[in-house]
C-alpha cells in the first residue's frame, strides 16, 4: 500500500501530460566539460615590434606550440564523442515516442504496470534532456577550440617572423666571422712556390730565379692594372698602413703581381670583394674593391695571371692594392719603383 502512494505522482504525471513536457535539464544533471584545456589561459600576443630574446622567444614558442598540440587533440577527442552522443539522442528520442504513444496501455496491468510505464517515461525524458544538454555542450566547445586555434596562428605569425629574421642575422653574423677569420688566416701561413714567373714585356723575365723569389721584384713590381692608370697612396680603415689605389677603366682585368696561391677570395668588411695572394715568404699581395673574382681559394696562379676585374663606384673604376709581410701592410712605393 505504502508502495502506491509513494508512486501515485508518477501516475498522475502521466494522466495530466507531464511525460511530454519540454522542461530544461537542471544544470547539475547536465555534465561538466571534463577538458584540461578549459581553464587554460591564452599566451600572450606578441606584439611585432617587441625585441625578444632568443631564449624568451624559443620558450613562447614551445608554450604556444604546446598549447595547440593539445587543443587539437581535445578537438579531434570532440568529434567522436559527439557522434556518439547524437546516435544515442535518435535511440532515445524513438524510446521515448514509443513509451508516450503507449498512453494508457499498460493500465490493464492494474496501478502498478502504470506506475512503472510512467517511471520508465520520465527516466527516458531526462535522459533524452541530458543528451541535448550534452550535444549543445560539445557543439559550444568545439567552437571555442576553433576560435582559440584561429587567435595561435595571428599570435604565432609574428614570433615566426621573428624567429626568421634572428635566425638570418645569427647566419650572416656567422658568415662575416668566418671571413674576418678566414681574412686573417690568409697572412698566418707562407710557403715557398715551385716557381715564380712574370708575364708581359714590361715585367721583367719571364721567370724568376727560384732562389731569389719574390723579393728580387723590388723596384720592378709590375702594376695588377696593365695599361695607364692614376696611381695615389691611400690608407684603408684598420690596414695600419699605405697601400695604393688605381683608378682604371670599368670592367679592367686585375693580375697577379707575381706567381702564388690564392690565399682568401671573398667579400671582407671595408674591402669589399677581395683576393689575397701568398706569395711565399710571408709575402702577399690583396686586390680590394673587385667588380668580380676570377679565383678560388686554393688555387695556383702564374704571374699575371688575372684574379678578377675592376668595380666601378661613385668616383668611377677604383682598384685597391696592398703588400703585407705577415699581417702588416707594408708601402707598396718601393716596390713599384715610386
Amino acid at each position: 500500500m505504502r508502495r502506491r502512494i509513494r508512486l501515485a505522482p508518477l501516475a498522475l504525471a502521466l494522466l495530466t501530460g507531464a511525460a511530454t513536457s519540454g522542461a530544461a535539464v537542471p544544470a547539475a544533471d547536465a555534465p561538466a566539460p571534463t577538458s584540461a584545456l578549459a581553464a587554460r589561459a591564452p599566451a600572450p600576443a606578441a606584439r611585432p615590434g617587441s625585441a625578444l630574446a632568443e631564449n624568451d622567444l624559443d620558450r613562447l614558442l614551445a608554450k604556444l606550440d604546446a598549447e595547440e598540440k593539445a587543443l587539437r587533440a581535445e578537438l579531434d577527442a570532440i568529434g567522436p564523442a559527439l557522434e556518439l552522443t547524437r546516435r544515442r539522442m535518435i535511440a532515445r528520442g524513438r524510446a521515448y515516442y514509443r513509451h508516450v504513444r503507449a498512453g494508457f496501455l499498460p493500465v490493464g496491468g492494474g496501478f502498478d504496470a502504470l506506475v512503472d510505464h510512467a517511471a520508465r517515461v520520465e527516466r527516458t525524458r531526462l535522459a533524452l534532456e541530458r543528451d541535448l544538454a550534452r550535444e549543445a555542450e560539445l557543439t559550444r566547445r568545439s567552437a571555442e577550440l576553433a576560435d582559440r586555434l584561429t587567435h595561435l596562428g595571428a599570435e604565432r605569425a609574428p614570433l615566426e617572423v621573428h624567429r626568421e629574421a634572428m635566425n638570418r642575422a645569427r647566419v650572416a653574423l656567422a658568415q662575416e666571422e668566418e671571413r674576418r677569420a678566414a681574412f686573417s688566416r690568409a697572412f698566418e701561413t707562407s710557403v715557398r712556390p715551385d716557381y715564380l714567373a712574370i708575364y708581359g714585356a714590361d715585367t721583367g723575365p719571364a721567370e724568376l730565379d727560384r732562389r731569389a723569389g719574390f723579393r728580387s721584384l723590388m723596384g720592378r713590381l709590375p702594376f695588377p692594372i696593365a695599361g695607364r692608370a692614376e696611381v695615389r697612396k691611400v690608407s684603408r680603415r684598420g690596414a695600419g698602413g699605405p697601400g695604393v689605389e688605381l683608378t682604371a677603366l670599368d670592367g679592367a682585368p686585375v693580375r697577379s703581381v707575381a706567381a702564388g696561391r690564392v690565399a682568401f677570395a671573398d667579400t671582407y668588411a671595408d674591402y669589399g670583394l677581395t683576393v689575397i695572394v701568398d706569395h711565399g715568404e710571408r709575402l702577399y699581395s690583396v686586390y680590394a674593391n673587385l667588380g668580380a673574382a676570377d679565383v678560388r681559394a686554393g688555387d695556383q696562379l702564374p704571374g699575371g695571371a688575372r684574379v678578377g676585374t675592376v668595380a666601378s663606384g661613385p668616383g668611377g673604376a677604383k682598384l685597391y692594392f696592398e703588400l703585407r709581410r705577415g699581417a702588416e701592410v707594408i708601402d707598396p712605393g718601393p716596390w713599384f719603383g715610386m
